[in-house]
């Protein structure tokens, strides 16, 4: 009797443990997934801003190239004034884009009519900065697990056990009675 009295607390301490490492298995679990979703928010906010860049870069040149001053180009110029420039801005803005650069841009879009020197050099400072940040795109690779799903496996596996220690220990007092 007093054998099958240790069997079943040994198989309710086997179940307890079971439980335990099953809990920490999932907040392992939870950590990891927290930590591959952050890495892709990452890699996707460092792809979206150059090409957001790129964008930008081609609607200033859009809108400088829709400034032009001859009587001749009147009719080409009338081909860029559609109005990109916004759009862009806006995208490169939500891309997290430089404040320095978004200022620029914005006195560049401001120009109307033929183009002043402050909108020439606004162009040309965020036509510089916007190719530099365009060269930036990270090269991706891929990505290291994270500790916590290592953790996570290694719980998982000592539930595991555990719950098979404790179905044993039940089985076995079962037997015994």
């Amino acid at each position: 009797m007093r054998g099958t009295a240790v069997l079943k607390v040994l198989a309710a301490a086997a179940l307890l443990a079971a439980l335990a490492f099953g809990a920490a298995a999932y907040r392992s679990f939870r950590t990891a997934l927290a930590a591959r979703i952050e890495r892709a928010a990452s890699i996707e906010a460092a792809a979206t801003r150059p090409a957001a860049a790129a964008r930008l870069a081609a609607a200033l040149s859009e809108r400088r190239l829709a400034l032009v001053s001859e009587n001749e180009s009147r009719a080409v110029s009338g081909a860029f004034r559609r109005g990109f420039g916004a759009d862009a801005l806006e995208a490169y803005r939500k891309a997290g884009g430089e404040v320095s650069v978004l200022r620029e841009a914005e006195k560049a879009l401001a120009t109307e009519g033929t183009p002043d020197p402050e909108g020439d050099v606004a162009f040309l400072r965020a036509i510089r900065a916007l190719r530099a940040e365009t060269a930036r795109l990270p090269a991706l690779a891929e990505p290291e697990p994270p500790a916590s799903a290592r953790e996570g496996r290694g719980r998982l596996l000592w539930a595991a056990a555990a719950a098979l220690a404790g179905s044993a220990l039940a089985y076995a007092a079962g037997r015994a009675a």
